[in-house]
């Protein structure tokens, strides 16, 4: 899956992390992001929904479980939009205090 978090998003936000691993960075950032989205997903599935999403993240392709997450989530975009904003205020929030441990 590709990053949604990347570092053009990060300039974009007005997020300037000094003397950081940045590639690390995003790396962890997308892993959390991706943690909370799958979350709030399987929050909003019935059993039988998660039963089939479980099975199709095993057994199929990256592509096939997008287009069922697209089918049985229409809120997706939603959830994750919401998500990235909230890891981007966080990250807003404490970004002096990364940067000055990072010296």
């Amino acid at each position: 899956m590709n990053p949604i978090i990347t570092r053009d998003l990060l300039e974009t936000a007005g997020i300037n992390l000094e003397n950081q691993d940045i590639d690390a960075l995003l790396d962890h950032l997308n892993q959390e992001l991706e943690e909370r989205v799958g979350a709030e997903i399987t929050a909003s599935l019935s059993d039988e929904q998660l039963k089939e999403m479980l099975d199709i993240q095993a057994h199929a392709s990256d592509e096939q479980l997008a287009e069922w997450l697209t089918t049985n989530v229409p809120e997706l975009e939603q959830i994750t939009q919401d998500e990235v904003d909230i890891i981007l205020g966080e990250l807003a929030e404490n970004a002096e205090g990364i940067n000055d441990a990072a010296k």
